[in-house]
């Protein structure tokens, strides 16, 4: 006999955490109408006569309405350290009784079954706990974290799920959210606990016995909720994420569930753990390289390099993959791999055929060029003829019908991916590359240099507006009493970060484009045509000198003998004084 049919609960949605039932629901409410209509029309004296000498005259609607609100009736009010006691006390001796029948009876599930129900029932109460965190040293000091961990391998694997599932409501990250100093505290200590009796271990070891494909089960939720106290854990501390990685076989099964073709809310969940496992470690990073883990991303990237996702959280899982793949790439040994694997000439692929997933292929681009180990994406980005499939984004050419058929489309986001791209280009590609990227500038009558002069003073605008309003508000503040001295201090600091969000990075990524490209001693005509369309405004290259001094003096350490990036910065500007003074 299959015991564990006894103790199913109705399952819910996987990608919701269930909670317990409070009051009823508005559905139940809604049944118990129905029912009630359904009832007076069939009324009748002799009827009702009988149905009163032989049964309660209620319907199975009404029994189960009347025991929700009981449950919740009979659930305190609040949670203080007695109803703790009292809670931890019932679930031990549940726990105890539990044992005891199962070894009375080892061959005969229904003489413990009643045993197995109550303990059930207790552990369901126990996450009621979580609304007072600030207790949960209690729970420590109390062993309950012991036996919750015997409970995660007990014989019945729902009484294991049902704990999963306590387990994610008390280390919600919810509950810290709302917690006070005290609750804070709290689940440190409970999360420490959990840490000293090997929690990663003993839940990464319960996805071998959960079958989440198996209908009639509750698995699937099972496995939501190990992810779930996972993700929970790390909010808690950061560092269990390189711990979980090291030291289980996590990251291995969630490379292994993502790599699964059919979308559901468990693989929409392993890939969002596996970009926050890669968000500060590297040696995740390396160790995702080191088990094929960038052959997995690009796998399930090139699904959508010709269809669309069909719903709103398979978009999310998307661009979970997109972001994992971009954390990755901030390693130079990663970019080796994505370069091997083709990386670059995927996303070339994805730009192509023009569906949602372009704007990610950008960023991925991006990523890609950036930083240590980026020159040789640069260069085989054009060598493979990524230029072709850059410019027309860059022109906006076609951008009309993209926008119709995808809402969302952020233009701002695209011009500073593509101009991050061209930059990045600039720097790092070799001579012959580089002289086949300015040629482009120089195609169709310098109609690319007239975009960049465009997208100058479009994104100078921008600046120029939100430059206006801090102003206006600095007066505003003035007359209301002023600034503290650290007050203005990060006045200053947000006048600049408000700056970035309007568009100056984009204007400096624009400017630095520019300068680059008046700067090739081979680009005359080039250089020629810029100068010419300044100079019909009144303007000379000193507009973007000035832009770029502010961002090399916002860049990195201005202290550090070894910045690179404001080096290469500032050899543009020099470049550009000297022209401009000819």
């Amino acid at each position: 006999m299959d015991v564990t049919q006894f103790f199913k609960a109705p399952s819910g949605p996987a990608s919701m955490k269930r909670k317990m039932a409070a009051e009823p629901s508005d559905a139940a409410l809604k049944r118990l109408r129905n029912d009630e209509d359904n009832d007076n029309d069939e009324f009748n004296g002799d009827e009702d006569d009988d149905r009163f000498m032989h049964g309660d005259g209620l319907t199975e609607a009404h029994r189960n309405l009347l025991d929700i609100v009981d449950s919740a009736e009979e659930a305190p009010a609040t949670i203080d350290l007695p109803t703790l006691k009292r809670y931890v006390l019932k679930l031990e001796k549940s726990i105890t009784r539990n044992e005891e029948m199962r070894v009375r009876y080892p061959d005969d599930p229904l003489k413990f079954i009643d045993s197995e129900a109550d303990l059930d029932e207790d552990l369901h109460n126990l996450m009621g706990v979580s609304a007072a965190p600030e207790l949960y040293p209690n729970l420590v000091s109390l062993g309950t974290v012991s036996s919750l961990m015997a409970l995660l391998e007990h014989p019945n694997a729902d009484i294991a799920i049902a704990t999963i599932q306590v387990l994610s409501e008390l280390t919600d990250e919810d509950v810290v959210a709302e917690a006070s100093e005290e609750g804070e505290e709290g689940m440190k200590a409970l999360v420490a606990d959990l840490m000293g009796h090997q929690i990663l271990d003993v839940l990464v070891q319960s996805f071998s016995r959960l079958d989440e494909f198996k209908d009639g089960t509750d698995d699937k939720q099972g496995v939501f909720n190990i992810l779930s106290v996972v993700e929970n854990l790390i909010s808690v501390d950061p560092t269990i994420a390189e711990k979980v990685v090291s030291s289980t076989t996590l990251l291995t099964w969630l490379l292994s569930r993502i790599g699964m073709k059919q979308f559901d809310s468990n693989r929409q969940y392993a890939s969002e753990l596996l970009a926050i496992l890669l968000q500060t470690s590297r040696e995740n990073r390396l160790k995702l390289a080191n088990l094929g883990g960038i052959t997995s991303l690009l796998k399930a990237i090139s699904i959508y390099r010709k269809r669309d996702p069909k719903e709103a959280d398979e978009v999310e899982m998307m661009e979970n993959f997109f972001d994992a793949l971009c954390l990755a790439l901030a390693e130079p040994e990663v970019k080796t791999t994505f370069l091997e694997e083709e990386g670059v000439e995927l996303m070339i692929i994805v730009l192509r055929e023009r569906k949602l997933s372009r704007m990610r292929a950008l960023k991925v681009l991006t990523h890609s060029m950036t930083g240590e180990g980026g020159a040789a994406c640069s260069n085989r980005f054009i060598d493979a003829l990524g230029l072709k499939t850059l410019f027309p984004i860059f022109m906006h050419k076609g951008l009309k019908a993209y926008k119709k058929a995808y809402k969302s489309h952020s233009d701002s986001e695209e011009d500073e991916h593509v101009l991050s791209i061209l930059a990045s280009l600039f720097k790092t590609s070799t001579p012959e590359n580089r002289l086949r990227l300015c040629i482009k500038f120089s195609e169709n009558e310098f109609e690319k240099v007239e975009r960049l002069l465009e997208l100058h003073e479009q994104y100078q605008a921008r600046v120029h507006a939100a430059d206006m309003q801090f102003e206006r508000d600095r007066i505003a503040r003035e007359e209301a009493g002023g600034y503290d001295g650290d007050e203005e201090v990060d006045a200053a600091d947000m006048r600049y970060l408000n700056r970035l969000d309007k568009g100056l990075f984009t204007l400096q990524l624009v400017d630095l484009v520019a300068g680059y490209l008046c700067t090739q001693a081979s680009e005359d005509l080039v250089r020629e045509h810029m100068a010419f369309l300044l100079n019909r405004k009144g303007k000379d290259f000193d507009l973007f000198i000035k832009v770029l001094e502010e961002y090399a003096e916002n860049t990195g350490d201005a202290t550090s003998e070894t910045n690179s990036e404001r080096a290469l910065i500032l050899t543009v500007v020099e470049k550009l004084q000297i022209i401009s003074s000819s």
